[in-house]
């Protein structure tokens, strides 16, 4: 349950956020709807968010966010006095799975309004569910990325946000990048980023269908 028992030892606190984590990671509807919920009643129900689970709740509700939810957040984001909390807030603004808002992140991201070093991980938390969208924003506009990203840390970096990629179009991509903006003797984050891709992507393509395939005829025999 979501309420915490009288006498609950530890590690069944840390089990219960675990598990809200990971279903509503998922899309369980019946978790995604509670987080909302009591997400939207904190305001008139100070119980809605227990510590030990406002910032499980926040994640699932930013994942899931609509454009409205989203909007609430930002306008949190920027009210935020406690720079923790801040920082929290524009990176939970990243999480989102829907796509545009995903970008209005990365604009955001731009902007002066999250500070620099919010700016470089708001594009790093997006690539987590867009990797192939953030990775082509930051490189067309590498030169204000630039100014956010430390010159040393350039060369992981870009990689980094591209190595969560399925498409096998992204390969291309970072070899061309990599050929005009980093060392030769720098690529290892580049190398290790193209080998996950062809890796998972390669499952993608060979191993889901017949895991697919093999689950379909499960269902049919039962």
């Amino acid at each position: 349950g979501w309420e915490a028992k009288a006498g609950e030892r530890d590690p069944v606190t840390i089990l219960r956020t675990d598990l809200i984590g990971v279903l509503g990671t998922l899309g369980d509807p019946a978790v995604v709807a509670e987080a909302r919920r009591r997400y939207a009643a904190q305001a008139t129900d100070p119980s809605a968010m227990p510590v030990e689970l406002r910032k499980t709740i926040l994640s699932v509700v930013a994942q899931h966010a609509d454009a409205a939810t989203w909007e609430a957040m930002h306008a949190q984001a920027k009210a935020e006095t406690t720079p923790l909390v801040k920082d929290l807030l524009y990176a939970l603004l990243s999480a989102s799975e829907d796509e545009a808002l995903a970008r209005r992140a990365l604009e955001l991201a731009l902007t002066d309004e999250p500070g620099a070093t919010n700016s470089a991980s708001m594009l790093s938390t997006v690539s987590q569910q867009h990797p192939d969208l953030a990775f082509d924003f930051a490189v067309a506009h590498s030169a204000q990325v630039d100014t956010r990203v430390d010159s040393t840390s350039r060369a992981r970096y870009y990689p980094g946000l591209a190595i969560n990629s399925l498409d096998p179009a992204m390969v291309a991509k970072l070899r061309a990048f990599a050929d005009s903006h980093i060392a030769a003797s720098s690529r290892r984050a580049t190398e290790s980023a193209i080998d996950n891709i062809t890796y998972r992507s390669g499952v993608l393509r060979d191993r889901i269908p017949a895991i697919d395939a093999w689950l379909a005829g499960r269902v049919a025999s039962e």
